[in-house]
């Protein structure tokens, strides 16, 4: 029995440590030659914008500075732009268990919390605006904290992380 429940605090644990994990993934059109884009603008049909607004702007300032890094220049959707590019994010609850145990003489004791947490995803969308094909999408999940300062540092990270896999022109 005890080596059951080792076995499953050792699992359990494995399982949250991963799930609290930043994971960010990005794809591309790998047939699209990206020199072409010099413009970009933000697409005002969007259904699913971020929706806490504070993070909604970190997201938007860390976009435009990635993207200018990129050599790409900010315009009005009205001014043709060659990229338009759709922020979107979401929120879940999530449940994660904690697993815990002992061994002292004459036996042990463990058990298993369950810690409710809020999974956050954005998604980075960019189209070719003559086309209007996805041309690449930057996605980052990470659980938020209850500290502000952090989900707002979580933010910048994921943004840094989509943009370094920027296709080569």
């Amino acid at each position: 029995m005890k080596t059951k429940l080792a076995l499953c605090a050792i699992v359990v644990g494995i399982t949250s440590a991963v799930a609290a994990a930043q994971q960010v993934s990005v794809n591309y059109n790998h047939n699209q030659s990206f020199s072409g884009f010099h413009t970009y603008a933000w697409g005002s049909n969007n259904n699913n914008q971020i929706q806490n607004s504070i993070l909604a702007q970190v997201a938007q300032q860390d976009i435009d500075t990635a993207l200018q890094g990129k050599g790409l220049q900010k315009l009005q959707e009205s001014q043709n732009p060659d990229l338009i590019l759709l922020a979107s994010g979401g929120m879940r609850q999530q449940t994660s268990y904690n697993a815990w145990g002992m061994r002292g003489i004459g036996g042990g004791m463990g058990g298993i919390t369950p810690q409710q947490n809020v999974e956050a995803t954005l998604i980075v969308d960019l189209h070719d605006a003559k086309s209007q094909s996805l041309v690449w999408r930057g996605i980052a999940q990470e659980t938020l904290s209850n500290n502000g300062d952090k989900n707002q540092k979580m933010v910048q990270s994921a943004i840094s992380k989509m943009f370094k896999q920027w296709p080569k022109s």
